[in-house]
């Protein structure tokens, strides 16, 4: 069955918000690495399997975007949206696993993609949007697991209505079983504004923040009115019985880049920085253009003290650290930058540290070409942070 992509629909929307969904570095001067490298690879969707240095890049009619990366013990973890069946828009959750190499021209190898979800066919959760894993201590239907996954997902076929969900794993590359048959941030079409055409929950990003079964479950809650970062803690130790707190809304003030009357924070990533007490954030800019795709031009990266998280009280807010838009790309040539991540240690976290690599996506304009959902890729820029 043929499904659609989480970003395609959004180009349907009239909605002025901006839609779309750290590695040890040193700051540099060059703009960003060319998508995937010089060889594309994988199994289905994806080709033969190969070794891939830098990024990997999608094969032809396929397409890789909502990236979600951590590495641990030396390994790093890629997980991304892709579709299955080349030409189509049957969106699966992907994983690839990497090594770092020395030498000239090599660096992060990846190894092969490896389907890490689908969606269920006529479930809550058969169109599948994108995925954030964190390591964990989790027990679920008598066993334990090691890897919990929040994934956003809707039975619409046209993409709207995003509820999010859980799975868990032994190893990040699976296999992962479903938490339940129902998700564990539910649409609610009565607080949705226009509830028909709301995107609804996405954008999940989940920081363990004691290293064990406490996470914290950011997302973007998007309606007619905008698009709003919220986050809910869940003490998912016993995943047969989560105890979920109740949401509160991420801040929205402070040097949050944006054209809306009131700043909006759409498709972000969280990271957590337990020494320095703060919260990283990286987000779409809003609002999108007009020209097709409805895309974000440029990606903002902040950062929040964790105290003002948990108040009402108005304190400095969100401090800008970096924007980045089509010129910081090679030659200039993208002028699409959204859905970015954060490289973090396997917990969403990145204590102390000085620098960080930002992964985001690029698409080629419709104005050049028909298949332009099919050019989806990733980048990445290196950023220091102190």
């Amino acid at each position: 069955m043929k499904k659609k992509n989480l970003l395609a629909i959004f180009c349907a929307l009239t909605m002025s918000a901006a839609i779309g969904m750290m590695a040890a570095c040193v700051p540099s001067d060059d703009p960003g690495n060319t998508p995937g490298g010089d060889t594309p690879g994988g199994d289905t969707p994806g080709g033969d399997p190969q070794t891939v240095y830098g990024l990997p890049v999608a094969e032809s009619g396929h397409y890789i975007n909502n990236s979600d990366a951590f590495e641990e013990d030396g390994t790093r973890w890629l997980f991304y949206t892709t579709n299955e069946t080349s030409g189509e828009e049957d969106n699966v959750i992907a994983v690839r696993k990497a090594s770092f190499e020395e030498g000239a021209d090599k660096g992060w190898a990846y190894g092969e993609e490896t389907v890490a979800l689908r969606g269920t066919e006529g479930g809550w959760d058969e169109y599948l949007g994108s995925a954030s894993v964190v390591k964990g201590s989790f027990e679920y239907g008598g066993a334990e697991y090691g890897y919990l996954m929040a994934y956003c997902a809707t039975p619409q076929a046209n993409e709207t209505q995003f509820s999010i969900g859980l799975a868990v794993a032994q190893s990040p590359d699976g296999a992962w079983t479903k938490v339940g048959t129902q998700p564990v941030v539910a649409f609610d079409a009565a607080n949705a504004g226009s509830a028909q055409t709301a995107v609804g929950n996405y954008a999940p990003s989940l920081v363990n923040y004691d290293k064990e079964g406490g996470v914290r479950l950011f997302y973007t809650f998007a309606d007619s009115y905008g698009h709003f970062a919220k986050f809910v803690d869940i003490e998912a130790s016993d995943l047969d019985a989560p105890v979920l707190s109740g949401e509160a809304v991420v801040p929205n003030h402070g040097e949050i880049e944006g054209g809306d009357a009131v700043a909006m924070f759409p498709n972000a990533d969280f990271v957590y920085d337990a020494s320095g007490k703060q919260f990283y954030a990286v987000k779409d800019y809003s609002p999108t253009p007009s020209q097709a795709p409805a895309f974000a031009r440029r990606i903002q990266l902040l950062s929040i003290a964790e105290g003002e998280l948990y108040t009402t009280d108005l304190g400095e807010g969100w401090k800008g650290i970096r924007t980045w838009d089509n010129t910081d790309t090679p030659d200039g040539m993208y002028e699409r930058l959204y859905g970015a991540c954060i490289v973090s240690d396997a917990y969403g976290h990145i204590d102390g540290a000085a620098d960080a690599e930002i992964v985001y996506n690029i698409c080629m304009l419709e104005a050049d070409t028909d298949d332009y959902l099919f050019t989806q890729n990733l980048m990445s820029f290196e950023i220091a942070l102190s």
